[in-house]
């Protein structure tokens, strides 16, 4: 998913600064960390899969498809659930 679960955080966060609502705003704060720490690490894991293909450019997004099997299961569902997590702030700070 990429940036758009840290993104959705982020305007969580943003709503949730505006409305004062402070307790809501930590939980958002800590659920955005926790998605771009685990994406960051997925990603880390797919660059150093990547490195040992031949044609491997050493670009940001120079990742194939088969680079990806190697990130543990469990860090892939951290990321999902806090992707999820965000969206769900960002809803409850859309209708508060």
């Amino acid at each position: 998913m990429g940036w758009l679960g840290p993104l959705l955080g982020i305007i969580a966060l943003y709503l949730f600064y505006i409305k004062e609502n402070i307790f809501l705003l930590i939980v958002a704060i800590i659920v955005t960390i926790i998605c771009f720490w685990s994406w960051g690490i997925m990603h880390n894991y797919a660059v150093k899969e990547a490195t040992r293909r031949r044609n491997y450019s050493g670009k940001f997004y120079d990742i194939e498809e088969d680079d990806l099997y190697i990130v543990p299961d469990w860090l892939t569902f951290i990321n999902m659930i806090s992707t999820i997590g965000n969206l769900a702030l960002l809803i409850v700070s859309l209708f508060m």
